[in-house]
């Protein structure tokens, strides 16, 4: 119920109650009054008779008619009882039957007369249906001495104006009530009308709505006092939200622009955020909070090392490997939170090192096939070398397959720096990169000039399929040197009267709208297991390990064209099937 209604409830209950005692007070005042005065009229007039009858009646027999004349000059019940209580004259009974009424010996206002020589008493009478006040007093000078004169008279005219005064009573207490409700409704709205105002003004604070009027209250000085403490308390909330906004958009640029995922969790271990990078590298879709970090991260150990953390306070680490779509590696950090010296909850970093841990094992395996790339050719040259210094250097034949192996093995050597120290030189990008607008059917035919005696060995045709007047951006000698290392890997790898393609296509890739041209080299060789799709750019990778080397390849082709293109800006692609052969593509912005 509102403060307003319960205002005036309470005024009515009061109101009610304090109108209620003062009518009943007043109901018995005004009747205790009334009976007073009658009472003291009466003692008045039956003196006033006790003197008339001694002083007239000589006789029992004549006092009849004298309490009946005073019964009727005084307009009032006049009553002679003697000693035994025998009534001997009543002025509004016949004396013949007088002996029917009953004995008045032990009424009270009798007794109390006898005694006292005088007495009162008020009783109702069923017979006149109103209260009668009886007055009595002893009149010794007549009968025996013990005669009682009693003056009765009925208090309907005092129930009347009685009445009357309650009626009256009645409607000042209600036009007093409606007077007062009137007035209880006036202040209640006058008091509650502030107090609504405040609430509404709390409610716009709670929901956030802080910039509206500024809250005047001054109808009494308290409420006035809580206006201006609300409305210092909406300057300082709003201060507040305006920090904590900052800091939390700072915490969430921060949180966003950290490439390790971050997850936080509550005391109990439930989540409570976690940043983008979490849910990308987990793959999380739905709503992460109040969630189990098991949940999300599926791997015991993360959650045991949680709930470790929690419990103990002390930071852990570990490692951890997850082989979903593709197996990742991650450098785990949990720290607890602490809020003064109790454990608030957790937070897990994971540090994604998978591309670390692919860059050293590259490394490892660049190491040990360059060592074994260089192992082969030195061991040959070295044996050759020995070969001839023991004396084959007489033996014209023998001597020239000897030279002959050392020349080839010392290109294969020279083909291999050559190619480490380009791959260095586009890796490290000390090589700088000369944009031009070139002719992309100029460049292809420049290529194929180079590589057509290859072809022609192994009578394989090479046919272009491009435009005229194709033009794209680059530097047209590495790019040349990327068409030329994946024409030598066609020519390598398709058999004996095959055939390769070299052709452009537009080209286009996610949202990017600017032209781009597909320079691809098709082929019918013997393609490439989807197995080894993902490395075949990686260096000394080969499909076909023995077959490369017969070949003279280095395994470093496809991993120089990678670089090239990355230095460009564009990518490569390879779309192969296993024994029907591949298609491998260079991108290049148009003109």
């Amino acid at each position: 119920m509102r403060l307003h209604w319960k205002w005036i409830l309470a005024c009515l209950s009061v109101l009610i109650l304090v109108l209620a005692s003062a009518h009943l007070y007043l109901d018995h005042a005004i009747r205790d009054f009334w009976i007073s005065h009658v009472e003291q009229r009466l003692l008045r007039e039956v003196r006033f008779a006790r003197v008339y009858l001694s002083d007239m009646a000589n006789t029992d027999e004549e006092l009849v008619p004298l309490v009946n004349e005073v019964g009727v000059r005084l307009g009032v019940r006049a009553t002679l009882i003697n000693g035994q209580g025998r009534v001997l004259a009543d002025s509004e009974t016949d004396p013949y039957d007088l002996s029917a009424l009953e004995n008045h010996a032990d009424h009270p206002e009798i007794s109390a007369a006898r005694q006292q020589g005088r007495g009162s008493n008020s009783r109702y009478s069923n017979t006149l249906d109103t209260e009668i006040l009886y007055v009595a007093t002893a009149v010794p000078e007549i009968g025996d001495g013990h005669y009682v004169l009693r003056l009765a008279l009925p208090l309907r005219d005092m129930e009347h104006i009685g009445q009357l005064i309650s009626q009256a009573i009645w409607i000042v207490s209600i036009l007093g009530l409606c007077l007062a409700l009137l007035l209880a409704y006036g202040t209640s709205r006058y008091i509650s009308r502030p107090i609504l105002d405040a609430i509404w003004f709390v409610k716009n604070i709670a929901s956030g709505r802080l910039k509206h009027r500024t809250l005047r209250v001054s109808s009494t000085r308290e409420l006035h006092d809580l206006g201006t403490a609300l409305d210092d308390m909406r300057r300082q909330v709003q201060t507040h939200i305006g920090q904590i906004t900052l800091e939390k958009s700072r915490l969430e640029a921060v949180l966003t622009s950290i490439t390790e995922a971050i997850l936080v969790t509550d005391q109990i271990g439930r989540i409570l955020m976690g940043n983008q990078t979490f849910e990308k590298l987990f793959g999380v879709s739905d709503a992460i909070e109040g969630r189990m970090p098991i949940e999300l991260v599926r791997h015991r150990d993360v959650q045991n090392a949680i709930d470790q953390t929690l419990k103990t306070g002390q930071a852990v680490f570990l490692d951890l490997t997850r082989s979903d779509d593709r197996e990742r590696h991650f450098d785990v950090q949990i720290a607890p939170i602490l809020q003064d010296d109790h454990i608030a909850g957790s937070v897990t970093i994971f540090y994604d090192i998978t591309e670390l841990r692919r860059l050293e094992r590259i490394r490892k395996d660049f190491v040990a096939n360059v060592s074994h790339e260089l192992r082969t050719p030195l061991t040959t040259i070295k044996g050759c070398a020995s070969t001839l210094a023991d004396g084959a250097l007489d033996d014209r034949e023998t001597s020239q397959r000897f030279v002959k192996m050392i020349n080839t093995h010392a290109d294969r050597l020279h083909n291999l720096v050559e190619d480490i120290l380009d791959l260095s030189r586009i890796e490290s990008g000390a090589l700088p990169l000369e944009i031009g607008v070139y002719p992309i059917r100029e460049m292809i035919n420049s290529v194929v000039g180079q590589i057509r005696p290859l072809a022609k060995e192994k009578t394989l045709t090479i046919e272009i399929n491009t435009k005229e007047n194709v033009q794209v951006q680059c530097d047209h000698k590495l790019i040349e040197q990327a068409l030329f290392n994946l024409l030598d890997n066609a020519v390598k790898y398709t058999p004996e009267e095959g055939k390769i393609w070299i052709q452009t296509r537009d080209f286009k890739h996610g949202e990017n709208t600017q032209t781009r041209i597909a320079l691809e080299v098709k082929d019918t060789g013997i393609g490439i297991p989807l197995s080894d799709m993902d490395r075949i750019f990686e260096r000394f990778y080969r499909v076909d390990k023995g077959r490369s080397r017969a070949m003279g390849g280095t395994g470093l082709g496809l991993s120089i064209v990678r670089h090239i293109m990355d230095a460009h800006g564009e990518r490569v692609y390879v779309e192969s099937e296993q024994g029907k052969g591949s298609t491998f593509g260079l991108t290049l912005p148009g003109v």
